[in-house]
């Protein structure tokens, strides 16, 4: 979420210390080195946590290694951002699909105020005892009780000050950035016997440019579970910030979601964190359409355009297939401004959403489709957002009322929402469970019937000068329902 660029700064630092050190002369270096071990041998003594050396790998390259590697951070903290062993790639169990609440309730309901990783790991661990629980209830603990810096993401980007993300820290105060988030889940994860590796990279959340951004901006995790390694975004999982405000909104879906599906919004710096038997390339990230969680649980599958960059003429069709009971709305929008509703028509045909999009005028334009079961009483969830580039405009699409889309309607003809008066139209559309349709001039109130063939109804009719609208009945029900509207 923010760009945080510690370890940028870091090997820089690393890099002219060993400049540095490299200048000295012998006698300098012997005095230095023993001075430095006994440091580290005191350091060792009353922090052992700080380095994991067996008794044979305590070498003094080992030593001295660590030094240069953690003197230039605070020895207080401590970013595990590798794993000395292969990375396997098997067909781990989807932790998805499994029931965390009792976990979460435990973890919602542990009331702790102090500023230990150690403390606080003990107490998570009388609740949990398989890794998968031991897992969850770090990732929900967390996003219950850490919230996302927003002061702390301003000073970053406006003044170049970074923000403090020592554990201690992130407990006492209980905010942090996403490497604070990453930081703490490490450490707890490694109190409590798991193994967990802070990833660094590229996450498409606020303020990334597509192509633009070039130093990593997002930190998340990794934790070994039952001999698989599963992906964690405690900060993505924890809320969302929009118009500089954090929003808690505890999200499940960022712990262990499938790695075909954090690829989308997740590109790490090490591409073996991708956990994909072929990782895409950084190119390839960045093409990707800007898809939302929501896609997924929702089993919607981008068919027509899974770029995020869409160039036109001055209409497209975007097709996704989805379950039938899933319904999809659209908005169009021109330098952030949402354009008429008329710009976008939604369509079902059979399991595909087909999202027609037409355009005022040449220019670029941010397309948002949102998506939900159809008996969810919510709002529309954001799916997926596209980019588009249009040569040309168009003109608007007929109005569309809800008996249209809620018995699957379909419209070939006419497809434009004004019409020229006094001329013959071919009128074409499929309804379901429509047993007549009707063309209807407002200014004469004349009615005209649509041939029926099936769940399709068609003909010409005279559209006159008034206003158009299209009227169907349905079994049981004397009413007739608005479907379309034109000019």
């Amino acid at each position: 979420m923010a760009t945080e660029r510690e370890y940028r700064e870091w090997e820089k630092r690393k890099n002219k210390k060993r400049q540095s050190f490299k200048k000295r002369n012998n006698i300098l270096s012997t005095l230095w080195v023993l001075i430095v071990f006994t440091s580290i041998a005191l350091t060792i003594k009353n922090n052992p946590q700080f380095f994991r050396f067996t008794p044979e790998q305590l070498t003094w390259q080992n030593i001295l290694n660590s030094f240069s590697n953690n003197s230039l951070k605070k020895l207080t903290q401590e970013f595990i951002t590798e794993i000395d062993e292969p990375i396997v790639i098997n067909n781990p169990v989807n932790l998805q699909k499994k029931k965390f609440s009792t976990i979460d309730y435990k973890a919602r309901n542990i009331k702790y105020t102090g500023n230990s990783v150690k403390e606080l790991a003990n107490i998570l661990s009388q609740y949990a005892t398989t890794e998968e629980e031991k897992a969850r209830i770090i990732y929900t603990w967390i996003t219950h009780n850490i919230s996302y810096d927003v002061v702390a993401l301003a000073d970053l980007f406006e003044r170049n000050i970074y923000p403090d993300v020592k554990v201690e820290t992130v407990l006492n105060t209980r905010s942090t950035i996403c490497s604070g988030y990453a930081n703490l889940y490490q450490q707890l994860a490694q109190y409590m016997g798991l193994k967990s590796v802070i990833v660094t990279g590229y996450g498409k959340g606020i303020n990334y440019i597509v192509g633009e951004d070039n130093e990593v901006n997002h930190a998340w995790n990794t934790v070994k579970i039952n001999n698989n390694w599963y992906l964690i975004d405690a900060t993505w999982g924890a809320g969302t910030v929009n118009n500089d405000q954090f929003l808690a909104n505890f999200n499940p879906y960022y712990f262990a979601p499938k790695p075909e599906e954090f690829i989308y919004s997740h590109f790490p710096e090490n591409t073996q964190w991708q956990l994909l038997k072929t990782p895409f390339s950084r190119s390839q990230f960045d093409s990707f359409a800007d898809i939302s969680p929501n896609l997924f649980e929702y089993n919607i599958e981008l068919i027509s355009h899974k770029s995020f960059k869409i160039n036109t003429d001055n209409r497209v069709n975007i097709t996704l297939k989805a379950p039938k009971n899933v319904v999809a709305i659209a908005q169009l929008k021109s330098a952030e401004q949402k354009l008429s509703d008329n710009y976008t028509l939604v369509q079902k045909q059979g399991e595909n959403i087909i999202v027609n999009t037409g355009f005022p005028e040449k220019g670029n334009y941010q397309l948002d489709i949102f998506a939900k079961p159809k008996d969810d009483s919510n709002n529309y969830p954001l799916i997926v957002t596209y980019d588009i580039s249009a040569n040309g405009g168009s003109s608007k699409f007929p109005t569309t009322f809800k008996h249209f889309p809620d018995n699957n309607g379909y419209l070939e003809s006419p497809l434009t929402a004004t019409l020229i008066p006094n001329q013959s139209v071919y009128f074409k559309l499929k309804i379901d469970s429509a047993t007549e349709v009707k063309v209807v001039n407002k200014s004469t109130n004349k009615w005209d019937d649509l041939t029926r063939y099936g769940n399709v109804f068609t003909g010409n009719i005279n559209v006159g000068n008034g206003g158009i609208i299209v009227y169907g009945k349905f079994p049981g029900d004397s009413r007739y329902w608005a479907l379309l509207e034109y000019n």
